[in-house]
């Protein structure tokens, strides 16, 4: 299933993507169904980088906010455009990420 959603939005147009585990939030919510393992998340990372996405972030605690800048100026760069002045430090930023990257 991931596999074929990770292909169907790229072949929509997606160039970003954040890949993570549901949190039960309190007790009245859906509980966790099964915990994925930190390899997976690498797994999957390396996969969507394969497909073609160009910004990856993937683990357990990302969410969709989490260093978006970053990923954003990653994509701009990987397509060649321009990073306005404003902006420039997200591009300048080091990729220190405590999650899935290689």
């Amino acid at each position: 299933e991931v596999t074929q959603a990770l292909h169907d939005l790229h072949d929509a147009g997606t160039d970003i993507i954040t890949v993570t585990q549901y949190l039960r939030p309190t007790p009245r919510h859906l509980p966790v169904a099964r915990w994925v393992r930190p390899e997976e998340f690498t797994e999957i990372k390396d996969e969507a980088e394969q497909i073609g996405f160009l910004g990856v972030l993937a683990g357990p605690l990302v969410r969709s906010s989490y260093r978006a800048g970053r990923l954003w100026a990653r994509s701009m760069m990987a397509k060649g455009r321009d990073i306005p002045a404003d902006l420039q430090h997200l591009a300048d930023a080091e990729l220190g990420f405590a999650q899935a990257v290689s």
